[in-house]
């Protein structure tokens, strides 16, 4: 099926706008479950007082959030570049709302959890003062936090530019290589802090 173009292109909408028609286009139950169900288990942790499940719960989301961020540069991205432009378009409007909101939902699950599991009250007793808390968490946040103003923005550009009414293939090559370098960015960043981590349970 063609993707409709509006004349009214949705990326002039204010930031509220935009959220609702990224959740209408990714399917309202889908867009709310993606956020609520990962960050339930969390929840579920605290109020039952298991560091086990919060550890789990941690260390699932994050495979998930580390795993979409790379698969999507590395794989998804160089296979829609050797789809016809059409196809191409179909794919990116369809796929990215659902990512958007399904890595935010993990992403925020994984640095949630990371931060209760280094409290001193609860989780895993290690405290905020030491170093490798304190670059877990500077690190995770951090990319938590770029995730949402970079890579992001680029899949919104894409998805944007795929909807308006006469895509510009040069533009949207050049939105396809800023996400490759990007990811290979965050693919380092990950690789950082599954190292800290590493130390951090070595001590």
């Amino acid at each position: 099926m063609a993707v409709i173009h509006e004349h009214d292109r949705v990326e002039e909408a204010n930031w509220l706008e935009r959220v609702a028609h990224l959740a209408q286009a990714a399917n309202p139950a889908f867009a709310a479950g993606s956020v609520i169900v990962p960050l339930s288990f969390v929840a579920a942790g605290v109020l039952l007082s298991s560091t086990t499940l919060l550890f789990y719960t941690h260390v699932a989301a994050g495979a998930v959030w580390f795993g979409f961020a790379l698969i999507f540069p590395a794989v998804i991205g160089p296979t829609l570049g050797g789809l016809d432009r059409e196809t191409a378009a179909d794919v990116t409007t369809a796929l990215t709302p659902k990512v958007v909101f399904f890595v935010l939902g993990f992403s925020l699950t994984t640095v949630v959890s990371g931060t209760i599991l280094l409290g001193s009250v609860f989780g895993l007793g290690y405290g905020f003062s030491g170093r490798w808390p304190t670059l877990s968490l500077t690190l995770g946040w951090g990319l938590f936090v770029f995730g949402l103003l970079v890579p992001n923005r680029i899949h919104l550009s894409a998805y944007y530019e795929s909807r308006s009414a006469e895509p510009d293939a040069s533009r949207l090559e050049a939105i396809e290589k800023r996400n490759l370098v990007v990811g290979l960015l965050e693919a380092g960043a990950m690789l950082a802090i599954i190292v800290l981590m590493t130390g951090l349970r070595l001590g």
